[in-house]
């Protein structure tokens, strides 16, 4: 499954000046101007709203660098511009961001929720946008600097990298279920470790299914080469951030989380409490209260999935640690009564703690093991050596002319893969 990037929304932004402007002749609320844009991958389309809060102008350019920058020469420069996040959309607001604009970018399910109508076209949804913000009810989402964005877009190649290899492993499973041969794999936890791997191309099968797992170990040995260029890319992007070899302090935690964590949560400013950081992980009980009735729902709320995957998996990394900590105090005695995984939630939600403390007072953590902390900060450093690793144009070239003469093969392979919209459907009902 393809990871998917979470609308990180903040609450709506009040209305210019705090909404203390001139009033009208009769006494209401004036807005100021505003630009909304609809952004596709091809074409974009512009709304300008007057201070009446009518259409001024409508117009629509190509979504390339030189057409989005001419666009602040096209209205007032103190204009605010206001767009829907999405993949183009986070590209533009960089363009524009850069050119010194000021931008707004909202959430698409908030906005829909917050201005629903029986008709949707592409010029509503514009007009919806530049009357929203001045209104202050436009529900606004973060816009990560460069640097923070980096970071996302590279731990999520790395975890794209790690379903593509639960996606192999599985069929390995399925070969050895097929012949009957699970009790000779008994008493290895890890199938794909080294005692694991040895056994596992020892099993007695027959020529098709050995072409078969051939197959499937060339893949894997293939998935394994770019995921070591990704951890260096990590290293390179945390050798320099004090945040990250702060939260490396953390026994269990290693430079790959500390760098996902800094890449999800952005500037911890954003979070005044520790609470308000792990709603936004989605480690709080999902709240549906209405007068006399107070829910108390066993599930907890939404979150940003990326981060609360990597809070879960740092909690059971503190637990295989030598250090005693307050996570594992807090563990254990909860996975008998309420089962591991409920445990491990509740322990990610106090590791969230730990981690917006430390990000925000800017000091390790207190319970680390000093030594532990320098062996993996000098890992880091050796790690993020320079390497001559990088891609240059002629070799992107000769890689491109490869998969030229396989392109054939590569269509039908995705036709023949992809699951038509209606089936889809029907298989997530059943």
């Amino acid at each position: 499954m393809p990871v998917r990037e979470v609308v990180e929304t903040r609450s709506r932004v009040p209305p210019p000046n705090g909404g203390n402007t001139k009033g009208n002749e009769e006494g209401g609320w004036t807005p100021n101007p505003g630009l909304g844009l609809d952004v596709h991958k091809a074409t974009t389309t512009a709304t300008y709203l007057g201070r009446d809060g009518r259409t001024q102008r409508v117009w629509t350019f190509p979504t390339t660098r030189s057409a989005l920058t001419a666009l602040p020469r096209e209205v007032d420069p103190p204009t605010p511009i206001v767009l829907e996040a999405s993949t183009a959309g986070k590209a533009v607001a960089t363009i524009l961001k850069e050119a010194g604009r000021e931008l707004h970018m909202a959430s698409p399910r908030e906005v829909g929720l917050i201005a629903k109508s029986s008709v949707k076209t592409d010029a509503r949804d514009r007009a919806k946008l530049a009357h929203l913000y001045p209104a202050g009810f436009l529900p606004e989402c973060y816009i990560p600097p460069p640097e923070i964005d980096r970071m996302r877009s590279v731990v999520r190649q790395r975890q794209d990298l790690g379903y593509k290899v639960v996606l192999v492993k599985n069929p390995v499973h399925a070969l050895v279920t097929r012949s009957l041969r699970d009790s000779e794999m008994g008493g290895v936890s890890d199938w794909f470790g080294v005692s694991g791997l040895r056994r596992l191309v020892q099993l007695p099968r027959g020529p098709e299914d050995r072409t078969a797992l051939a197959r499937y170990l060339r893949q894997l040995t293939y998935l394994a080469t770019p995921e070591e260029e990704l951890r260096r890319e990590l290293a390179q992007l945390a050798v320099d951030r004090e945040d990250v070899r702060l939260l490396m302090s953390i026994p269990g935690v290693d430079y790959c989380t500390a760098v996902a964590w800094v890449g999800e949560i952005g500037d911890i400013r954003r979070f005044p409490t520790q609470r308000t950081l792990a709603s936004y992980a989605g480690l709080v009980p999902r709240a549906d209260n209405s007068g006399d009735h107070v829910s108390s729902h066993s599930h907890v709320k939404p979150g940003d999935r990326v981060l609360k995957r990597f809070l879960c998996g740092a909690v059971m990394g503190m637990l295989l640690a030598r250090q005693d900590t307050a996570v594992k105090r807090f563990y254990q005695p909860k996975s008998k009564p309420i089962g591991g995984a409920k445990a491990q939630v509740a322990a990610a939600r106090k590791l969230s703690a730990v981690v917006w403390w430390i990000l925000t007072h800017r000091t390790p953590y207190r319970e680390q093991d000093e030594d532990l902390t320098e062996r993996k900060e000098a890992q880091l450093d050796r790690v993020a050596q320079p390497s001559t690793a990088l891609v240059s144009v002629e070799e992107l070239t000769a890689r491109g002319a490869e998969v030229e003469a396989k392109t054939e093969v590569l269509g039908r392979l995705h036709r023949e893969g992809s699951t038509p919209p209606s089936e889809e459907k029907r298989e997530r009902k059943g």
